[in-house]
C-alpha cells in the first residue's frame, strides 16, 4: 500500500470517529422525541397538560435543544370564597326596625311583598278623650293624585283611636294632621302594648301634583 493510500484511509477513519462522537453527544443532550417530532422536557408530559413544562425541539443542525424559558408548572387551585351572611337580618327594634333578606346559595329568591299591605284601614271616630296630634309615617298618593293614603303607627283600640284628620291645601303644600285619642265608652280597660301599622284614606279638593305633603304634627 502506498503512502498516499494509507493517508486517505486514516482520514476516512478519523472522519467516522468524529461523526460518531458528535452523534452520541447530540443524543445525550437532546430531549425525548414523540412520534410527531415534538421534544419533551424533563416533566415527561405533552399536549399542554397542566403542571408539565414542554421544551422546544432542537433546530436543524443544533447541538442540543433549547431549554424552556419562564416555565411555571404550578397548578392554581379553584378560587373558593367563604359565603357571606345570608338569610333574614333585622336592624333596630319596634316601628324603626328595618328587615332585610339576603338569599343563601342555592336558595330560591324570596317573594317580595308590599310592607304596607298589612296595614289596618281605619276611619276617623270623633268624640275620643285626650285627643292629641299624632305624627304619620308616610303618604302614598293615588294614580290621579286626588286621594292620598296616610300610614301611621299606633296602638290597639280602645286605647288608641283616630279621632279626626285636619287637611289644609295650599298652592305649594298639603298639610295633613292626624288627631288620636282613646275611647272611654268601653270603660277602664288595659290595652296590650304593641305597635300596629294603620292607614286612613283622604280625599283632596285637587290633585297633589307638584305640591309637597307636610305632617302638621311633626
Amino acid at each position: 500500500m502506498t503512502t498516499r493510500s494509507r493517508l486517505s484511509l486514516l482520514l476516512a477513519i478519523a472522519t467516522l470517529v468524529v461523526a460518531g462522537i458528535l452523534g452520541a453527544q447530540t443524543v445525550l443532550a437532546g430531549s425525548p422525541v414523540e412520534d410527531d417530532g415534538t421534544s419533551l422536557g424533563s416533566g415527561g408530559g405533552s399536549d399542554g397538560v397542566a403542571g408539565i413544562c414542554a421544551a422546544p425541539s432542537a433546530p436543524d443542525g443544533a447541538a442540543e435543544a433549547a431549554s424552556p424559558v419562564d416555565c411555571d408548572d404550578t397548578i392554581d387551585g379553584p378560587d373558593v370564597r367563604e359565603p357571606g351572611p345570608c338569610g333574614e337580618k333585622v336592624e333596630g327594634t319596634g316601628p324603626d326596625a328595618v328587615v332585610s333578606y339576603t338569599p343563601c346559595p342555592g336558595e330560591e329568591p324570596p317573594v317580595v311583598t308590599d310592607p304596607d299591605a298589612g296595614a289596618q284601614l281605619v276611619e276617623p271616630t270623633p268624640g275620643m278623650a285626650d285627643v292629641r296630634a299624632h305624627i304619620f309615617d308616610h303618604v302614598v298618593a293615588s294614580d290621579d293624585g286626588r286621594s292620598v293614603t296616610v300610614f301611621f303607627w299606633s296602638g290597639v283600640e280602645p286605647c288608641y283611636v283616630l279621632d279626626h284628620v285636619d287637611v289644609k291645601e295650599g298652592s305649594d303644600a298639603v298639610t295633613i294632621t292626624l288627631f288620636e285619642g282613646h275611647d272611654t265608652s268601653g270603660g277602664d280597660v288595659a290595652c296590650i302594648d304593641i305597635a300596629l301599622l294603620k292607614k286612613v284614606v283622604l280625599q283632596l279638593d285637587g290633585p297633589v301634583g307638584d305640591r309637597s305633603i307636610v305632617d302638621g304634627a311633626a
